[in-house]
């Protein structure tokens, strides 16, 4: 049975079914500081709405809808003329000029000062919150609609009711803003030539004039003036929807083309004017930057000189033509080389690992003498780059016209060099920037395809008003890394005054060829570093506040220096401020500064040391009614020595005056090499460079041998040990490690009987990997915790913070096969001083403060293809391989979201281990998440909720699947997901004090099964303790299939499945063969017709009664159509076959393939169903499918909304199983989560 849209939709909306969008993560689209009343506030679009922050606090201040259904590409705040004169960017102006696609507004800063008032005012943020009209006011000023898609807008500076557009087809549309400000008036277009752009910026040069520049799809770039008619009579301009001369065609008159450029191989997809720019030598100039999908980034001179005659000649028209015409023109005029021609490019670069979008120059309007520029360039890559443009003061460029055949021989005036790259964005695309420039440094702002803002501050230290009398956090910007270079000769210079009587022994101590060398170093303290040369040499360095370093040389006597030349081992106890020295011949020494500038021996090992750990650092927090950790006695400091050749370790316990008081030897096994320890909750836990761990219960055995071994699967070092504190006496016992296979761990202890165990609760690798050097707690003032991690990535030493899941420090070190050593700084979780060895010299690099600072937090940088909700808790997969799980929080309080927490979803942790991208995600039984890919990779994840704000959530990837085929590049398309169960399965066990909690349901078995994409579906019985065991395959045609869903169980857990394929077709398998039946017989499978094309999404909901069951299929297609089938089971014949009762497609419900659709729920005692589909044309729709059993279907159209998710990937249902019929009457419904490029949350009423 077929209907048409119109025969079956009903447009009457009614109350029940009505979407309501909760919270949106999109990309940012546009950036734009604002200043009212001299503070500094950032304008964010996402989506549809301006998102506004406080740049001093950091805080969301408010959410501004301005369109209804069209996504914002750009923001524009004019500065004043005095501003724009003094090279700043930041905007004043009582006008805002926001646009997207070809519609724009011109909104009155007054709704901004409003919106905030109101916001802090009733605590509440956006329209979703208690502000009335105050919140929905930009939504009600009238747009105007330009002739074509809007590159770039701008506001004059001179007068702020006249605006420009630049559209896509190098048209200058002027507009002016009504006497009222409701408004705005677009009229006369102008332009020289009508090539398509893909790229384009204005500058004003005057009141009635503004600069162009336009970056055209085939290379070439033309830069051109507009002179605007200022006589024009606005009364006479058309408003809303209207451009007056579109029917009298395009005007030329008042354009001038002043250069066209080529040389870019590609698209040009960004440009950018610079203001005019005095030299040192006093000349003036004006440059252009452009970028392109060739990766380079160009400067071109577009200084305007007095004999510019021929810039109006043929010979520019005839270069645009030809350009137009032939394509990409000719790439070598305008190359280097040829800066004497007018039409030149001073300086090109290349950068960045693909297609660069954006890109930016800033110069002060006077070049100090180092005649340097910054420019920023902002790539698909997700980074930014930092360029520096060095002027040649000694050359200056010709204004005498060359021929391409001109000598080019003579260097460039300008050279463009790479200085830094920001990595702060995740997956791909910076799509957005905003730099303000307060003349004694810059504020740069990025916005991400990730959704992500983050906010920076350039090198230069900032002293406008608004920064002086910002808080700490907004401090947090400024780039302050500190570099000391330091090496053996000068650090034997600067010391040599000091140490005049040990001069004329020196010589005795040199090493091998001669060359001193540095051989160990560590913080003793955040601002002392001691260090140690291969000549038996000891120094010490202090740090000043603004990490100037002072150095020392200590004292020593012939005979220690002998005993340390060649070979030390250094180690630092940083409670005590004491540093541990190792000999060779096994002699141990200690440095306290509050003791004299010398080493005084405690202990004499049997042989060489070659390990030291101090174990009393590491202390817990503990509850207060539990006892005291072991090796915590006032003062007292244990430490851990490995001994060369010997299978023990021996435990030294010294009191606060350094003293031995205790020594104890803990047997480990031989070829055990200890990398790290750490007491957890009175057990020593010792790790070893293979990935493997002991553990110790000295209260009991004295340590002889450990009560248990553990392997880690990596078998890579272990690098620390770190006890998580307990939330309560009566909390589980956990501790965490790290190993150099890039991951970190965290284990439970289970005591609660004689058998000894440790469970692995969480495994998982963060993105900054792949090597993890060290772990400890950041303790915040409420007494919380931060995890942070530190390792190496490529050449860069990285200091992670876990549980925030950002960078904190990123230095260029050059590797991790060096000597280091790292501290944190004066208690601040951002500030780090870390030293290494880097070409024979010591480098020490200080930071006080993370170099950027996340705004607003992002999520996926490429196109989510699955989402699945549990609980509290959604997954998220994406092209990027990244699994992403978010904790969902509730804020419908009152209807208020409340300033603090902006956000319902917050990521709690990213899972890296999948290669390709992820097809498909769904949880099972809560404590279950199965992933699917292509080269058949299925992934079985464990997740528990821990007792622990340090990790809340413990993700372990319990099995991979094995039985992949003989090539194994299949994709699994989808797979669908049963839990069985055990009975006995109690899901309690006694803790380490008796008390019953929450056990793992370890008995759990899972019915999996799955389509590929050769046409065949399979199915699995899966238990962690049994593994994967094949239960059935059987193959369709040669059409893939797209979706399965389990149907019913025959013999307890053989499935019986439904399926949908690329040709259309649904198909019914009621019984998947045993692997012992080769046969590929489909008499017994029940297929059907339903789309014309690939069956993109599939959901059911089943009907039992004591006949039988009733199946609701609903299906989208890429036709564009809904299909609605009702299949039947009849349970007096449980082996009869499937019957399709009636099935109904219903065409043009969308304008794009549906790729999201859920059956939020079951009415009328299950007789209509309200179903939910989201598409590729951006609009989300809910239906009511009435009396869907039965052959009379009507299907009415409840409610229609724009989605700010493009590309729509996948859609999930919250569930209401549970909410009676009065509370749905009542409008409390189902949530939907829509999942594509970003994230919506949508209330269904």
């Amino acid at each position: 049975m077929k209907h048409s849209a119109r025969e079956v939709m009903s447009h009457e909306a009614a109350h029940p079914g009505s979407l309501r969008r909760k919270y949106v993560l999109s990309p940012i689209t546009a950036l734009a500081f604002l200043t009212l009343s001299e503070q500094q506030y950032l304008l964010a679009a996402e989506d549809t709405d301006i998102k506004i922050y406080d740049v001093v606090t950091s805080q969301l201040c408010g959410i501004l809808p301005v369109f209804k259904a069209q996504p914002i590409h750009g923001i524009s705040v004019p500065p004043t003329v005095a501003e724009r004169n003094a090279g700043a960017s930041r905007g004043s102006s009582s006008r805002i000029l926001v646009w997207g696609g070809s519609a724009v507004k011109v909104l009155s800063t007054r709704i901004v000062e409003e919106l905030i008032c109101a916001t802090s005012t009733n605590d509440s943020i956006g329209p979703e919150g208690d502000l009335g009209s105050v919140a929905t006011a930009a939504l009600f000023v009238a747009q105007g609609i330009a002739p074509d898609w809007i590159f770039d807008g701008r506001i004059s500076p001179f007068d702020d009711s006249c605006v420009v557009l630049l559209t896509a087809h190098n048209e200058v549309v002027q507009g002016r803003v009504s006497a009222d400000g409701k408004t705005v008036c677009l009229g006369q277009v102008q332009s020289p030539s009508r090539p398509i752009l893909y790229s384009g910026n204005f500058f004003w040069v005057d009141k009635n004039c503004v600069l162009v520049a336009a970056g055209t799809v085939f290379g070439e770039i033309v830069v051109w003036k507009c002179y605007l008619d200022s006589n024009a009579d606005t009364g006479d301009w058309e408003s809303g929807n209207g451009v007056k001369l579109a029917h009298e065609g395009i005007k030329e008159a008042g354009c001038e083309v002043l250069y066209v450029f080529s040389g870019h191989e590609g698209s040009v997809f960004g440009v950018h004017i610079s203001p005019e720019i005095v030299t040192s030598s006093g000349e003036t100039i004006r440059l252009l930057a452009s970028c392109s999908d060739d990766r380079t980034i160009r400067i071109w001179d577009i200084t305007e000189k007095g004999d510019d005659s021929e810039t109006n000649g043929n010979a520019y028209e005839a270069r645009m033509s030809d350009a137009r015409e032939t394509g990409f023109g000719d790439s070598i005029v305008g190359s280097v080389g040829l800066y004497a021609s007018q039409s030149r490019c001073v300086a090109t670069a290349i950068g960045h690992v693909s297609r660069i979008w954006q890109v930016a120059i800033t110069a002060p309007n006077q070049l100090s003498g180092a005649n340097t520029i910054e420019v920023f360039s902002f790539g698909e890559d997700a980074t930014m780059q930092k360029w520096h443009l060095g002027m040649n003061p000694s050359i200056k460029p010709t204004s005498k016209v060359c021929d391409t055949g001109a000598d080019s021989s003579d260097p460039p005036p300008f050279q463009l060099t790479h200085q830094e790259t920001f990595a702060n964005h995740s997956g791909k695309q910076i799509w957005s920037h905003a730099i303000a420039d307060y003349g004694s440094g810059l504020i740069l702002v990025t916005g991400g395809g990730d959704g992500k803002i983050v906010l920076m501050k350039n090198e230069s230290s900032i002293s406008s008003k608004i920064l002086d009398r910002a808080p700490d956090r907004v401090k947090h910007h400024t780039r302050s890394i500190q570099e000391n270079d330091i090496s053996p000769a000068s650090l034997i210079e600067i010391c040599q005054p000091q140490n005049i009587e040990v001069t004329p022994t020196l010589t005795s101590f040199k090493h091998g060829n001669g060359t001193e060398a540095f051989q160990n170093f560590t913080f003793i303290t955040d601002d002392k570093l001691l260090v140690t040369t291969r000549s038996g040499r000891m120094f010490l360095g202090h740090f000043d506040s603004t990490s100037n370093v002072q150095w020392k040389e200590l004292a020593l006597p012939d005979t220690v220096r002998t005993a340390i030349q060649s070979y030390t081992i250094l180690k630092r106890s940083r409670r005590t401020a004491t540093a541990f020295i190792g000999a060779p011949n096994g002699q141990l020494f200690f440095y306290d500064a509050d003791r004299g500038d010398s080493l005084h021996p405690f202990h004499k090992a049997e042989r060489k040391i070659t390990e030291i750990i101090c174990l009393s650092d590491i202390q817990p927090p503990s509850p207060k009614s539990g006892a005291d950790a072991a090796g915590e006695s006032g003062r007292d400091i244990e430490l851990l020595i490995t001994i060369f050749g010997i299978p023990k370790a021996e435990l030294l316990r010294l009191n606060q005056n350094h003293t031995l008081i205790e020594r104890t030897e803990v047997t480990i096994p031989e070829k055990f090499i200890v990398t790290s320890a750490a007491w957890c909750h009175n057990y020593l836990i010792i790790g070893s460079r293979h990935g493997g761990a002991l553990v110790f219960d000295l209260a009991t055995d004295g340590g002889q041998s450990p009560i248990l071994s553990m392997k880690v699967k990596s078998g890579d070092a272990v690098t620390s040990i770190l006890p998580l504190p307990r939330q309560s006496g009566h909390s589980p016992l956990y501790f965490l490690t790290t190993a150099r296979d890039g991951k970190y761990r965290v284990y439970e202890i289970l005591n609660a009987t004689s058998d000894f165990q440790l469970r692995l609760l969480h495994e998982t690798r963060p993105s900054f990997g792949p090597l993890i050097e060290g772990s400890w707690l950041f303790t915040k003032p409420d007494g919380s915790h931060d995890l942070m991690l530190c390792g190496f990535r490529s050449k860069y030493f990285v200091v992670w913070n876990a549980t925030e899941q950002r960078e904190v420090a990123t230095i260029d070190c050059g590797g991790g096969h060096r000597v280091f050593d790292h501290v944190q700084v004066g208690g601040n979780r951002e500030g780090i001083r870390f030293a290494c060895t880097k070409a024979s010299q010591m480098k020490v690099y200080s930071q006080t403060h993370a170099p950027h600072f996340p705004l607003k937090t992002g999520g996926h940088g490429r196109e989510i293809k699955a989402i699945s909700a549990s609980g509290k808790f959604v997954a998220t997969a994406a092209e990027d391989t990244v699994i992403r799980l978010w904790k969902f929080r509730d804020g419908s309080q009152g209807g208020k979201a409340k300033a603090e927490e902006p956000d319902l979803l917050r990521c709690v942790l990213a899972l890296e281990k999948h290669n390709t991208g992820i097809q498909k995600l769904k949880w099972a039984d809560e404590q279950y998440l199965f992933s699917s890919g292509g080269n058949e990779e299925f992934f079985v994840w464990r997740i528990v909720a821990l007792e622990s704000d340090i990790c809340p959530l413990g993700v372990v990837c319990e099995a991979v699947f094995p039985d992949r085929s003989e090539i194994g590049d299949l994709r699994i398309t989808d797979f669908d997901v049963q839990c069985f169960r055990n009975g006995s399965s109690s899901g309690e066990r006694l803790d380490n004090n008796g008390a019953h909690v929450k056990e793992l349901s370890t008995g759990s078995r899972f019915c999996i099964s799955m389509t590929l994409s050769n046409s065949s579906v399979q199915s699995y019985l899966y238990s962690a303790q049994q593994g994967f065991r094949l239960l059935g395959r059987r193959t369709y045609t040669g059409a893939c299939l797209t979706q399965v869903q389990n149907l019913h169980f025959t013999d307890e857990d053989h499935p019986q499945v439904l399926t949908a394929a690329t040709d259309g077709h649904l198909a019914v398998f009621p019984d998947l063969q045993t692997p012992g039946n080769d046969s590929n017989d489909t008499n017994d499978v029940l297929v059907t017709k339903l789309h014309q094309s690939t069956v993109k999404a599939l959901d059911m909901r089943s009907v039992a009664t004591d006949a039988g069951t009733s199946y609701l299929v609903v299906t989208g297609g890429d036709d564009d159509a809904i299909g609605v089938v009702h299949l039947y089971r009849s349970a007096e014949q449980p082996s009869a076959r499937y019957e399709m009762r009636n099935k109904s497609i219903v065409r043009s419900t969308h304008a794009a393939a549906i790729t999201g659709l859920g059956i939020v729920r079951l009415e009328n005692s299950g007789r209509d169903a309200v179903v939910v589909t989201a598409s590729n044309d951006q609009r989300i729709k809910t239906w009511r499918l009435v009396e869907w059993q039965s052959t009379s279907l009507r299907v009415h159209l409840l409610d229609d909304q724009y989605s700010g998710v493009a590309d729509a990937g996948d859609l999930e249902v919250l569930g209401d199983e549970g909410v009676d019929e009065d509370k749905k009457c009542n409008g409390l419904g189902g949530r939907v989560l829509v999942a594509g490029v970003g994230v919506e949350v949508w209330d269904i009423a």
